[in-house]
Order: structure tokens, then C-alpha cells, then sequence
């Protein structure tokens, strides 16, 4: 606020009166501007990412919502009830309207729900939040009825991902996905009931908001939102100190402690519920970026043996990674969830570096020399992704491997390491386990095996398949009594011991803001319009 200098007592006195709330109002900022690290689009059924993730929170709401805390709570819909093991029932939230007008009903939801899997060239469809979904039912225009082929008690966390069209704007020309992805992002497609209705899209520039004036829930404090993509971490920061944007996502971790010291800017954290973890490459029988010692292509996979994956984890000194290479700002494990959530094993401490004993493995596993190996990863997806995987590389030849580092934008990086496409022996991955708050969830889609009709085995790009872990997971996540948490936690132990993963640590969500602002930080790391307000 500019300074005013007051002549008179009066004046003076007038000053130090508190402003009437009209007064205050009138001076906060009708605009909020946010600063995003990667391009999004808005299909919100269109490749299941973070960023398209948090774009779609603003104009869409998910079946059943989810708060700061990754708790599930009502919104649209104000109520869910198991009327048996495999049959859930919802009942709708009255009154709510879409952005065009139109009232948001039971179709609604049966069509979104519907329209997840019909998106046509999708390369990281939701589907896996449909898993089980044997049948949606409209009751009544508030009532649906969903039932499923074995008892999952964790599809109302799996609805939080899955974001609500509207089935008269989305409807199309004879299709089940309804309109296009390339609708969605023109805006024509996209209406949703959000807090924010659409007013721009700008391709990969961001865009541009206006709040919804019949929103269900509570108002955002700002009228509108200005969603901008600066992909540069130094940019990004620049864009803040100079004053041209209000907040910030993806704060570099080496540069908070300034940040903190900065009079002009508030810096906001908290732990994330996303695992980084590497996917090493088991199911190819040969890859061109294995060598032998001497850099001549390997005819075979070593990462098949599980004595190499575990030389791989036993290379990683997690503390030092998280110290250094993500300067303090994440949580060392060698866990699949976070300490807050289900099938946590207090008594796993975070495994000790040990690259002799790697070594010792990699001979024992026929390699005293060690290998040539390739580490791919994103450049600007993950918190300091690029700078983790140098770690990594040097941790790893440090250990006995003769390691490279190949670093590339997200939009490149997702569709090359798809299953059926990754070319690399190892990669670096992570997943946001807010869906299911527990182990079921990187379970279910990093280790099993991938099964495209029952959606399992999603993130599972390294291939890696175990028939007899796929039958202990599967009985683990269909339970609902009271031995559910120790039955998951086995059965991640399990999975540890397998390797068809290596944790490393767990992210935090860091962002920053201008004094002037007050923002709340999500464990699911999405960075929300909606969620800011003006300092008082």
C-alpha cells in the first residue's frame, strides 16, 4: 500500500481509524496473478498429470472433492454410502449450475465418468481411477448408484481425480468421448462448476480466469485469475521480486532461505504426498542404452536380476540426495508412501548408502566391472528433476555402473516412456498418492502388472510383472476390515524387497507469494487460484 502523508490532526487522526469493510474490499486486488512451471491443457480427462491436474481443480470439480490435507470431503457431491461391499451410492449437492446455466444432474456424472476411457490418443488416460467400476446407475437427477466388481474401498479417493463435464456442452457428434480434446482447449468444451469459469486459453501461454458468480462453495477472494507459464525457475522468481506476478509454484529449493530473508515476499511449504522414486527397465530383453564395460551394446538386460536393482538402491545415499541435490526440501525414504498415509512402516528406517556392497552385488550378479547405463528424466516436471538425476548418476558410478544422464522437457519425456515406448534402463518418476491416501495406489500402478482392461499397472513403466506380488496386491486392496493397513504394509515390504521401484524421497509443495498474499499449499502439490486471499 503507497504511503500518504496526512496534514492536521484530523487528517492524522482519520489515518489510524481502521478501514470500513467496503474500503477494504475496494482496495484489495480485483486480479490474481500466478506464475505455473509447465504448459496444461484443460480436457480434463486428457493425460492424467499434476499440471493439467490443478488447470482443471479452477474450472471443473471432481466427483468427490479433497481439501489441503488430501482429506475427502463433500462438494458437489454431499454425500457417499457403501450400501454393501461393491455398491456405493451418491447423492448430489442441490442447486449447483454449470457456467452456462445449466443445472448439473446425476448425467453429468455418468457422463464424465463414461467419457474417461472413450478419450481418443489419450498417453496417460485416467482410467486407473475407474478401476473396479463395474456399473454407474442414475437413480434419480440426484442420485447415482455405482457398483463394482469386487469390493474397493478406496474408489471415493479414486473420484477425486475424476473432474465432472457438462454432458450437454461435452456431447458430440456420435462419439463416446463426446467433444474433442481440441474443444476442451478452445473453450467451447470446457464448463464446468468451478469456482472459475474460462474467459482465454492461450496455448501454452497460461490462462485467463473470471470467478464463477453461482458457485456452490465458498467465493474465491479474487474476481479474477491470470494463469501464466513461466517454464524458467529464474524467470519465474524474477516475475515475483519485480512484482508482475502474485504468486509462484515450483519455488527452487537453493533459493528459499533467501526468499524467507526477502521482506517483500512470503514463502509457504508443506510436505507433498508425492514419492520420487526410479523406474529401472526390467521387462525389455535388451536395451541399446545397456553396455557392457567396454560401451559395446549388452545382447541382455541385467536389470532383469534383482541383485543389479538392488545394487541400484544400495548405490543411493537418499540423505545426501535430499540435502543437496533438493537443498534440505524433501523428505529422504525408501518407502512407497508418505509418513501421513496408510501402510507407512515406522520400523523401515531409510535405507544407508552402501556402493561396496553394491559392488559386491553387481559381481556376485556376473559384472565385477559393472555396466553402461542410461538415467532419462524430465528437465522441468519435477522439483529440481534435472539436478537429481546428476546425483543419481554419480551415486551410481560412484557404485560400480558406468552412468549417463539424458534430460529432456516433460512433453517429451512422457510419451517417450510409456510402456511399449521407453527406451531407457532407468528413469525417474513420481506419484501424488492423494487418491487413495495409502499404499493401494502406487500398488496398484507402479507394480502390477499392467492390465489396460482392469486399468492396473498405469505408471508401471519399467514392465516389471510378478504374477504372484499382482495376486497379493489385488487381495491386499480389496479389504476394508480392520487388518487392511498391516495387509498393505506387507505387502509393500515385499514389493521393496523386489525392487520393481527404488524410492528415494518424499517432494515438498513449495511456493511463494507477494507479502500481499496468503496462500495454503496442498499435499497433492496443485497449485490453486481459489486458495489465495489477500493479507490482512
Amino acid at each position: 500500500m503507497a504511503k500518504r502523508r496526512f496534514w492536521g490532526g484530523l487528517a492524522l487522526l482519520l489515518a489510524t481509524l481502521p478501514a470500513a469493510p467496503e474500503a477494504r474490499a475496494q482496495a484489495a486486488p480485483a486480479t490474481l496473478t500466478v506464475a505455473v512451471e509447465a504448459p496444461f491443457g484443460i480436457d480434463p480427462h486428457f493425460l492424467f498429470v499434476g499440471p493439467n491436474m490443478a488447470a482443471a481443480r479452477h474450472i471443473y470439480d471432481s466427483v468427490i472433492n479433497r481439501d489441503s490435507e488430501s482429506r475427502f470431503v463433500p462438494g458437489i457431491v454431499e454425500s457417499w454410502t457403501a450400501a454393501d461391499e461393491t455398491t456405493w451410492v451418491l447423492k448430489l449437492r442441490p442447486g449447483v449450475t454449470f457456467h452456462d446455466g445449466s443445472p448439473f444432474t446425476a448425467e453429468d456424472i455418468a457422463f464424465s465418468i463414461a467419457r474417461v476411457p472413450a478419450v481418443p490418443n489419450n498417453p496417460g488416460p485416467y482410467s486407473s481411477n475407474l478401476r473396479t467400476i463395474a456399473s454407474v446407475e442414475v437413480v434419480d437427477p440426484m442420485t447415482v448408484r455405482i457398483r463394482t466388481d469386487r469390493p474397493n474401498p478406496t474408489l471415493m479417493g479414486q473420484l477425486t481425480n475424476i473432474f465432472i463435464v457438462s454432458h450437454i456442452a461435452a456431447r458430440g457428434e456420435g462419439t463416446p468421448a463426446g467433444a474433442s480434446t481440441a474443444e476442451f482447449n478452445s473453450g467451447r468444451a470446457a464448463i464446468g462448476t468451478g469456482p472459475y469459469r474460462l474467459v482465454q486459453m492461450r496455448g501454452s501461454e497460461g490462462m485467463s480466469l473470471a470467478r464463477n458468480p453461482t458457485y456452490w462453495g465458498p467465493a474465491p477472494a479474487y474476481e479474477k485469475a491470470e494463469i501464466r507459464v513461466i517454464g524458467n525457475d529464474a524467470s519465474r522468481l524474477a516475475a515475483l521480486l519485480s512484482g508482475d506476478v502474485d504468486l509462484i509454484e515450483s519455488v527452487p529449493p537453493g533459493d528459499v532461505a533467501r526468499l524467507e530473508r526477502e521482506p517483500r515476499v512470503s514463502v509457504f511449504r508443506r510436505n507433498s504426498d508425492r514419492i520420487m522414486y526410479l523406474i529401472p527397465h526390467v521387462g525389455a530383453e535388451r536395451l541399446q542404452m545397456l553396455t557392457d564395460a567396454d560401451g559395446k551394446p549388452l545382447d541382455h538386460n541385467p536389470l532383469r536380476d534383482v541383485r543389479v536393482r538392488r545394487a541400484l538402491s544400495l548405490a543411493l545415499d537418499r540423505t545426501a540426495l535430499a540435502a543437496r541435490a533438493l537443498d534440505g526440501q524433501a523428505v529422504p525414504t525408501g518407502q512407497m508412501v508418505p509418513q501421513q498415509f496408510g501402510a507407512y512402516d515406522p520400523a523401515f528406517p531409510v535405507p544407508r548408502a552402501d556402493p561396496e556392497g553394491a559392488k559386491r552385488l553387481l559381481a556376485e550378479a556376473g559384472y565385477p566391472r559393472g555396466f553402461g547405463l542410461t538415467i532419462g528424466c524430465s528437465n522441468n516436471r519435477f522439483v529440481n528433476d534435472a539436478r537429481v538425476c546428476q546425483a543419481v548418476g554419480q551415486m551410481f558410478t560412484r557404485a560400480g555402473f558406468q552412468a549417463k544422464v539424458e534430460t529432456m522437457p516433460g512433453s517429451v519425456f512422457f510419451p517417450r516412456t510409456v510402456e511399449g515406448k521407453n527406451d531407457f534402463p532407468v528413469i525417474l518418476y513420481g506419484l501424488s498418492l492423494s487418491s487413495s491416501r495409502d499404499a493401494s495406489y502406487i500398488l496398484s500402478t507402479a507394480v502390477h502388472t499392467r492390465n489396460i482392461r482392469e486399468a492396473y499397472g498405469q505408471g508401471n513403466r519399467g514392465t516389471f510383472s510378478e504374477p504372484e506380488m499382482d495376486r497379493a496386491i489385488q487381495a491386499a486392496i480389496t479389504r476394508s476390515d480392520e487388518g487392511r493397513e498391516d495387509g498393505l504394509r506387507q505387502v509393500m515390504r515385499a514389493a521393496i524387497d523386489r525392487v520393481p521401484i527404488i524410492p528415494m524421497y518424499n517432494q515438498v509443495t513449495l511456493v511463494a507469494g507477494r507479502r500481499s498474499v496468503v496462500y495454503e499449499p496442498r499435499m497433492d502439490e496443485q497449485l490453486l487460484a481459489q486458495q489465495a486471499r489477500p493479507a490482512q
